[in-house]
């Protein structure tokens, strides 16, 4: 039997030192091997000393490579030491095997590295795939809703060479992306460009959340003074236990009785039969000159609650992203509850009231087309205590001209998402394999809709244009 389990040992672990195997449990789909560590001491990983004092054992049930088309589970049996260098931060450790286990390790050294090679190999194909794919663009007619072209990426120069065979666009609609913004302004410069009010909206509500989550503090309600009072009025003791904790009593207590028993001459091993305390707490308690050398750790110069003591009792604070969404939501439609946290949050902290009546400020200048007035907020905004706000308006500033067309006139690119949308679901149903053609030819020939009349076109026309006088929206193809 010994020569069996050693050959085993040379054939499972024959690169791993100190590994024994005890027994193997074959089923019909998991192999389970059961072993056990045979050195006799361990380098604790903090301060890198050896100890040999055992502290207990448990098992561990790290996958291994597979054999034969079946899984691989081996049952180690390791051991937790007790590091013997008092000035170490860790009083037990656990024993690892070089080469086969790591901390919080649920593979063997030999999957893991197995593993990542395949990952490696696997990952890279699927970037490089990813990266044949570019993001698309997608122009629609936002006067019919009609679909006009799809560009294969989203470069300027791409849209600058589709808008300069088009000289007849007065009017496009677009997002804030710098690509739009060059594209449009090198080859259609007659056009207004007008930015899309939802992106704007949007914008300005993750700016708001930026400022919200800075001043989190002002959302904790204030403790009542009552309470404040009495904890000023407790005196403060030395000792960073109160007196009458049943902890510090009962530490007291022990510390004196075991000094007063070494004093009579008893041996610890004889104070630990005594008390029925172990060796290890005994020599603790013989070490410390004083009992207030024994109130050390995460409590020392901390307030402790007693167990079962009064706690204050009151509703949760809401979060930053609560708090946004009542900041952008109209007050009007707002409900009762929601109004009154929101006006004590307001009260309590005058920088999110502040933000409030910016948003609100935007909020109207973008509901009544109102962009005349978009320079004076941005002034305003620039000279408020809230740095997200003010990124924000920054931002603003550098498309101030598209943005103030987006705060005046009625048109918008809306239309473009639900077109964004059907283009996602035809690259979804080729799981991400689909080249530019494929999704485009699909696209136009599935594109009629409640929305949309079936029209024709000739071979090799890449789409219909407009009538002179309308106008193309570029949109976005948020590829995943």
């Amino acid at each position: 039997m010994n020569k069996v389990l050693s050959q085993l040992d040379e054939l499972l672990f024959s690169s791993v030192t100190g590994v024994s195997v005890v027994s193997v449990e074959v089923t019909d789909t998991v192999v389970r091997v059961a072993a056990r560590t045979t050195e006799q001491q361990a380098t604790c990983p903090a301060c890198g000393c050896w100890s040999s004092r055992i502290h207990g054992s448990y098992l561990r049930f790290p996958r291994d490579l597979p054999a034969a088309d079946k899984f691989v589970v081996v049952s180690l049996g390791v051991r937790r030491f007790v590091c013997a260098e008092e000035s170490c931060s860790r009083r037990t450790f656990a024993e690892q095997v070089p080469g086969l286990t790591r901390r919080f390790g649920r593979r063997t050294e030999r999957l893991r590295s197995t593993l990542v090679s395949v990952g490696l190999a696997l990952a890279g194909r699927g970037r490089l795939r990813s990266a044949r794919q570019p993001q698309h663009s997608v122009l629609v007619d936002v006067e019919t809703h009609r679909p006009i072209d799809l560009l294969p990426d989203r470069e300027a120069d791409t849209l600058a060479a589709w808008l300069a065979k088009r000289p007849g666009i007065e009017i496009i609609c677009r997002d804030r992306a710098p690509f739009f913004t060059e594209g449009a302004t090198r080859r259609a410069p007659q056009a207004l460009q007008i930015a899309d009010r939802w992106h704007l909206w949007h914008n300005l509500g993750e700016a708001a959340e930026k400022c919200v989550y800075q001043h989190r503090g002002c959302l904790r309600p204030a403790p009542p003074t009552g309470a404040g009072q009495q904890e000023a009025a407790e005196p403060t003791g030395l000792s960073p236990w109160p007196t009458g904790h049943r902890f510090a009593e009962r530490t007291r207590a022990k510390h004196a009785t075991i000094h007063a028993l070494l004093a009579a001459g008893h041996s610890k091993r004889s104070i630990a039969r005594q008390l029925g305390m172990g060796q290890s707490t005994v020599l603790r308690f013989a070490r410390a000159a004083t009992h207030e050398a024994l109130f050390t750790g995460q409590w020392q110069n901390r307030r402790t609650v007693l167990r079962g003591s009064p706690r204050p009792v009151g509703p949760r604070p809401p979060t930053a992203r609560t708090v946004t969404r009542w900041i952008l939501t109209h007050p009007d439609a707002l409900q009762e509850p929601d109004q009154i946290q929101l006006k004590t949050v307001l009260a309590t902290c005058p920088e999110l009231d502040v933000l409030a009546g910016h948003v609100r400020s935007f909020a109207r200048m973008l509901t009544q087309l109102e962009g005349h007035r978009l320079p004076e907020w941005i002034e305003a905004a620039s000279t408020a205590n809230l740095p997200g706000l003010q990124s924000f308006a920054r931002h603003l500033e550098r498309d101030l001209d598209a943005v103030t067309a987006g705060l005046s006139q009625q048109w918008n690119s809306g239309v473009v998402e639900g077109h964004v949308n059907r283009i996602k679901m035809l690259k979804r149903q080729m799981f991400g394999r689909a080249g530019f053609e494929l999704p485009r030819e699909s696209y136009w020939r599935n594109r009629t809709s409640p929305l949309h009349k079936k029209w024709t076109r000739a071979p090799g026309d890449l789409g219909r244009l407009p009538p002179p006088g309308t106008s193309a929206a570029p949109g976005r193809d948020r590829h995943h």
